[in-house]
């Protein structure tokens, strides 16, 4: 109580999304369960167990707040150069009531766990 008023406090805590070209560095995201599929905050449909492609400015938002720990992070063994790292098509897939998505799947063969080491890389 506040001079006879009651009080209350709110704290709201955002997150700064990602501006510019969408560039391809290889990298996938897998995201383990428990759901069937879960939808990011751009509205990317991210099935349980799928290896999906997403650019690199994406890879990077999945590295921090909100994201951290809750997807499996794959990116080449052999780092891209983003100089001359292609386009990278990163419109969103589906909305919540635009429909089944059909996700950019990512082989993985080449792939190591972010921050791994390049030698563990499978295939």
């Amino acid at each position: 109580m506040v001079e006879g008023i009651e009080f209350r406090a709110v704290t709201v805590v955002a997150y700064k999304g990602k501006h510019g070209e969408c560039r391809d560095h290889g990298q996938a995201a897998i995201y383990p369960g428990p759901f069937k599929a879960v939808l990011d905050d751009d509205g990317r449909v991210l099935e349980r167990g799928v290896p999906t492609a997403v650019c690199a400015k994406t890879f990077a938002l999945y590295t921090h707040a909100p994201y951290t720990g809750l997807l499996q992070l794959l990116e080449p063994a052999q780092p891209f150069d983003p100089a001359t790292a292609p386009l990278f098509a990163c419109t969103p897939p589906a909305t919540v009531t635009g429909g089944p998505a059909v996700a950019a799947r990512r082989n993985v063969c080449g792939l190591t766990s972010h921050g791994g080491d390049p030698a563990a890389a499978c295939c």
